[in-house]
């Protein structure tokens, strides 16, 4: 039986400093799967026109591949409308696809925008499958799970779905770089989050669930980062202190110690930044001995810890499962233990939902208390934005108050504030209406 002649394909993976650790994993998977014979490229999306016109010189299709968050929509957007137009009479070798948060928690709106096939949770598995779908003259994916394509046979088109894509486990079948293509950085060492926060789009992107990287893998990473000449080892995870947990919630200190010696063996010298970002920390398990440890074995710089409110009332509403005595805590101990560090940033939302004067005011005094603890300490400041996929995905964006706005702006002439809370006002408001023109329509089903 003669064999099917692969189709030669492409991907351009549009990438910019918000993406890269996306599409890093996204390029370790594909590397993992020795039959699958693609080329890729990763043009900014500044450059995505000319690159996708010379990969069309030697590639029958290419699919450009866009991952992104909501911050970013309307700038996304853009950048579609602009390549689809140009490559109009190209439609049948270019094909363009989505994944990340956005397009995760809002699968309909993305499609809208003009994408033909969007990327639902994780795409380790489902991206690689669809390439490999492409080589041969098929074009029917329904067999893979975690997609999301327009069907245009019916009379009304309307959005089929193929199940829900299984997580992955963080090991050696899943890399978080790519090391053919040079696509390197961060570790992710962690995905998954067993709290829930209304705001935050991890625990219904990766499940509830922490799933961690074996130290074994997590050092494999770490040499090869060496040997291609980092000089600093950051991390990706949404909690750091939990990491080898077995609940993935409570800090195993003789588990962390153990793989932050380890980590630190195979850096040869090169710094570790435990706990740096991308990273973050939970407040309410940052204790004095947890502190002394971070200190002991991390270079680490700069950390973050999430405050969002200074109301008990508000952190119960959006589900934080910690109070504000926590973060004051946890802060204490970082500046009091933690000699190396530059920066603790402490995470605050203005504008939130329900949020009283009384509420605000709070939140307010809370600053102020937490940068009077040391001049180390810097407010990261952060508007409401109502993220696709999350339980307040579809209440009012936010409005930061003319008291907060006095506050942020005191706090920045201190050099004791930092963020995008004025854009993300802006663009919060621009996302919410977006997403009205393009709410899910009723005969949206599975394929």
């Amino acid at each position: 039986m003669q064999r099917e002649k692969q189709i030669q394909l492409a991907v351009a993976f549009l990438a910019s400093d918000v993406n890269r650790f996306s599409i890093n994993a996204l390029t370790g998977a594909i590397e993992q799967d020795q039959t699958l014979e693609v080329t890729l490229a990763f043009p900014h999306p500044r450059d995505a026109q000319t690159e996708i016109a010379r990969l069309l010189t030697g590639a029958q299709i290419v699919v450009v591949a866009f991952s992104f968050m909501s911050s970013a929509l309307l700038f996304t957007r853009q950048v579609l409308e602009r390549l689809r137009a140009s490559f109009a009479r190209e439609r049948e070798r270019v094909l363009f696809v989505a994944g990340g948060p956005h397009a995760s928690g809002d699968a309909s709106g993305t499609l809208a925008m003009g994408f033909d096939v969007v990327f639902i949770g994780e795409g380790e598995r489902s991206f690689p499958a669809f390439l490999r779908t492409l080589t041969t003259s098929r074009r029917d994916f329904s067999d893979i799970p975690g997609l999301a394509i327009l069907d245009q046979k019916s009379d009304k088109p309307r959005v089929m779905r193929t199940g829900r894509a299984a997580p992955i486990e963080l090991d050696a079948r899943f890399p978080s770089i790519g090391l053919r293509h040079r696509r390197l950085g961060a570790i992710e060492i962690g995905r998954g989050c067993p709290h829930a926060c209304g705001f935050c789009q991890t625990p219904f992107l990766h499940g509830a669930r922490m799933r961690y990287r074996p130290l074994d893998n997590l050092l494999w990473h770490i040499e090869q980062l060496v040997k291609a000449g980092f000089k600093d080892i950051r991390f990706v995870t949404p909690d750091a202190l939990a990491y080898l947990s077995d609940d993935g919630v409570h800090p195993d200190y003789a588990r962390l110690e153990h793989a932050l010696k380890a980590m630190r063996e195979a850096a040869r010298g090169a710094k570790i930044k435990f706990g740096e970002f991308p990273s973050e920390m939970r407040p309410e398990y940052i204790t004095a001995d947890l502190a002394q440890l971070i200190d002991r074995y991390s270079d680490a710089a700069y950390v973050a810890i999430g405050a969002q409110s200074g109301s008990e009332r508000m952190l119960e509403a959006m589900h934080r499962e910690h109070d504000v005595s926590a973060v004051e805590l946890a802060v204490s101990h970082l500046v009091a233990h933690c000699r190396k560090l530059k920066k603790v940033y402490v995470d605050f939302i203005a504008g939130l939902p329900g949020e009283s004067a009384l509420d605000e005011a709070m939140s307010q005094q809370l600053m102020e208390r937490l940068v009077r603890i040391s001049p180390k300490v810097c407010i990261h400041s952060h508007t409401f934005m109502p993220l696709p996929g999350t339980p307040m995905q579809f209440m009012p964006p936010g409005s930061v108050g003319k008291t907060t706005r006095s506050t942020f702006e005191k706090l920045s002439r201190r050099g004791q504030e930092w963020g995008d809370w004025q854009q993300q006002e802006e663009i919060a408001h621009a996302i919410s209406a977006f997403r009205q023109e393009t709410r899910p329509q009723k005969n949206d089903g599975p394929l």
